[in-house]
Formats: C-alpha cells, structure tokens, sequence
C-alpha cells in the first residue's frame, strides 16, 4: 500500500458492498496501522498466520462483501500472505469461497481458527509509542469491545451504546450468544428507540435492550429498557409509547436516562429475565 494516507482510507467506504460504514472504517483503520508498520500490530498479525517476526510489505482492503477472497489481504515479507475476514459483531463476518493461503479473522472469539481477537488489538496498540495507534486502541476498547459507560449523546451519535450492548450480552451468556443492532430510522437526530435484539441460546432473537424514547412526538429524553417477545420479565412495566407498533408483550425499564450507563446498568435490566 503505497503513501498510504488515512483520511483517505476511512473514506473509502464503497455503497453497495455489503458492509456497514463502521465495519469499513474499522477495517481501513487496522489497515492503516498495519501498512504503516506499527512493530507489535504487525507482530501479533505475523504470528497468526505463521510469519513470525516477519514484516508487512503490502496490505490491500477487499472491497467489503463483494470481494472474492476477504476484507483484508496481507503480505509479509517472507512472501507468505494471509488473507483475513473483519466482524464487528458476532456473526456478521462474510463466508466465502475457500481462496487458499492462509485464513485469519478478527472478531470476538479467541477460539475460532486463525483469530485474532480485537481485545489483543487493543492491548497491542495501547502502549504503542505513536499517539494514533493508541487512540485506534481505545477506539476499539469503546466503540467495537463496548468497554465503558456511554453519555447520551454518544449513544444516539456513535457506534458505542450498540458495542456496550453486545459486551453486555456476551459478558452474561457467553461469546456464542446471537444478536443484531436495532433501531429505529432517526428523525431529526431523535430515535424512537436504538439497542440491541437478541436470543440467550440458540433460538428466536425474542428480546431487545436499549434505549426507547419517553415520548411521541419524539423528546429529548430516553429510557434505558428491555422486552421480552413472550416471556415474562421481574418489575414489569408499561409498553413505551414510541414501540406502539411492536407486537412485544413484555417489558421492563431504569427510568430515563440522566448519566452514562455501562455494563453494570446493562447487567441489572438483563438480570430480569425469566421472572
């Protein structure tokens, strides 16, 4: 990757290929520092795909699901090249035909063939002498890991109140637990509610936690809650106005969101299921 420059690269992201925005700014970002020699980034990299100590000479970004072979391809300078897979969710990495070489993905699971987890990226890069690999390491501590509380604003205008979701899910029923971002389409910045839908085992996706405005017309103001499709839930309350057209019986909530919320308010709302 020649001169690589990466205001360039984070806004490459190429409509119609099957990846979100944040997962192709997740991928540039990790291709940036990779092409531009961050020691221990690459390290961790040459050693998953069996290139110890070898140093990157070229890396490439597929364009997203389109792509024949990954979302990434590296070379090292061994000549040995590794092609790798980018999920910022569990689940929401692209299968594709078997290209040959070496198969690495990065995502979640730290038992999966050829992974490389983004927990070891972000302590990779966190003492990194260059202060952008350091804040690319906290972006993954926050905006990908879901680690640490999420204000309001950050909640409606980043990628981090869904993060602290899926930390929180996996936190209490493993990695393999299945979920997807939910929201609703925002008018004017305001939602009638964003979070997370998800299945505690291996069946139907039949709850949801997040945030759910307090009012219609849409307000400034946000409770933090959860629903239950079918099965009850501990301190019941109310179905919130602004999910008037879910078909979802049971629910329960926090109150309005006044401060940050984090894996601990998360936890407690999640800790009233099944009653």
């Amino acid at each position: 990757m020649d001169g690589a420059n990466l205001f360039t690269m984070l806004s490459a992201y190429r409509p119609g290929a099957g990846t979100s925005p944040f997962e192709d700014y997740c991928t540039n970002g990790l291709a940036y520092l990779l092409a531009t020699g961050r020691e221990a980034l690459v390290a961790l990299f040459a050693d998953a795909a069996g290139a110890n100590g070898a140093a990157v000479t070229d890396v490439k970004v597929q364009p997203g699901a389109g792509a024949a072979v990954a979302d990434l391809g590296i070379t090292f300078a061994d000549g040995r090249e590794a092609l790798v897979e980018i999920e910022v969710a569990p689940g929401d990495a692209v299968e594709r035909p078997d290209a040959g070489g070496t198969r690495l993905r990065v995502g979640f699971d730290d038992g999966a063939a050829g992974a490389v987890t983004w927990d070891a990226i972000a302590a990779t890069v966190a003492d990194d002498a260059d202060g952008l690999a350091r804040e690319f390491g906290e972006f993954v501590r926050r905006d990908v890991l879901g680690l640490g509380e999420v204000g309001l604003d950050d909640a409606l205008h980043t990628n981090r109140l869904y993060a602290l979701g899926g930390a929180a899910l996996r936190e209490r029923f493993g990695s393999g637990v299945r979920y997807e971002n939910s929201s609703s389409t925002p008018v004017q910045g305001r939602f009638r509610y964003l979070g997370t839908t998800f299945a505690p085992d291996d069946g139907e996706l039949r709850y949801w936690i997040g945030l759910v405005n307090e009012s219609l017309p849409l307000s400034e103001h946000y409770h933090l809650m959860l629903a239950s499709k079918t099965s009850p839930l501990q301190e019941p309350a109310g179905q919130p106005r602004a999910t008037g057209n879910w078909r979802w019986e049971h629910w329960s909530g926090m109150g309005r969101v006044v401060r940050p919320v984090g894996l601990g308010e998360y936890g407690s709302l999640l800790g009233r299921m099944g009653g």
